[in-house]
């Protein structure tokens, strides 16, 4: 091949690289548009009495985030080889679910007696914005109404529907998002292990996370090796997620990370113990280890998890 042959070759071959990643960034956009939109829907509107709780429940759900949770969910789903609209619909719900109970634990973990936060998505906090009433009591009703929403999935079956309710349930439990948070309270021992340290992010970040994939596996109906394999994807995708917002709670300004900073500061953390280079070693391996086990669930769209894990962890590369 002459070298004229070769650079059109090469040139042919990042277009269509290009136009990939676009395809794979419209994808994105799209399902996170359905998503904020079917959020939307969800709550009652700021009108709807109590108007200050509603207010409240919309605040904090419908701020501008990532929906790296949602997204999650629904792309598990799509890789899984859900086609069919109407179980793509049942996806999008229980995406919503998993955005729904996340915006009620950050309420929750930004009040006065937890982390005592006023800063959540560049915006003031919602009993910064309200007040710690009504904030409490908008988590509350966030929380119940993501059961609801379960409870009335269409188009699948009264077993799927049962088993991801009884998920959630675990998820958000005292073994789960709860048991996390209490254990973060009491987390002052700087004797702690890796492993105790661990054990905590798993509880308080992860337990989100397996009910985002394991819905998603569940709505698929995918085998049981498979849902076992991307078991391990959330344990190594949680880690990593906590991990990367301690490193970003101490190396950020507010205005970067977009949320109160410095909140970690007496806390034990694996950044805490073994410092900041060695901290961003251990989460790209938590990274690496998190996309063998995606690549391991042969999922179809594993490019697509790919580009959103990249953007979720840009700022390792800063």
């Amino acid at each position: 091949m002459g070298s004229q042959a070769l650079n059109v070759a090469v040139y042919e071959t990042a277009q269509r690289a290009e136009l990939f990643h676009k395809d794979i960034s419209t994808d994105i956009k799209s399902v996170k548009a359905a998503i904020d939109m079917r959020l939307s829907d969800i709550i009652p509107s700021a009108q709807t009495w109590p108007v200050r709780l509603h207010q409240a429940q919309r605040h904090t759900l419908l701020s501008p985030g990532k929906r790296f949770r949602p997204l999650l969910c629904v792309f598990i789903a799509k890789g899984g080889g859900i086609q069919n609209s109407a179980v793509l619909d049942a996806a999008i719900d229980t995406a919503c679910v998993a955005e729904m109970v996340h915006a009620a634990s950050l309420i929750l973990d930004d009040l006065p007696c937890m982390d005592n936060a006023d800063l959540r998505r560049n915006q003031p906090t919602a009993h910064i914005a309200f007040d710690e009433s009504t904030a409490i009591l908008s988590a509350t009703a966030l929380l119940n109404g993501s059961f609801g929403v379960l409870s009335q999935l269409q188009h699948i079956s009264a077993q799927q529907r049962v088993e991801m309710i009884d998920l959630l349930s675990y998820a958000v439990g005292s073994k789960g998002l709860i048991a996390g948070q209490m254990a973060d309270l009491d987390n002052t021992n700087h004797d702690a292990s890796i492993e105790e340290i661990e054990r905590l992010n798993m509880l308080k970040t992860g337990a989100l996370f397996d009910f985002s994939i394991q819905s998603a596996a569940i709505l698929a109906e995918m085998s049981a090796s498979q849902r076992a394999t991307l078991k391990e994807f959330s344990y190594y995708l949680g880690l990593a997620f906590q991990l990367m917002d301690d490193v970003k709670d101490t190396i950020m300004s507010e205005a970067q990370a977009e949320k109160s900073v410095g909140r970690d500061i007496g806390k034990a953390t694996i950044l805490a113990l073994t410092g900041s280079e060695a901290s961003k070693k251990r989460l790209n391996t938590y990274i690496l280890r998190a996309k063998e086990a995606l690549a391991a669930a042969r999922l179809t769209n594993v490019e697509t998890f790919n580009a959103i894990l990249d953007k979720q962890f840009a700022f390792l590369k800063t």
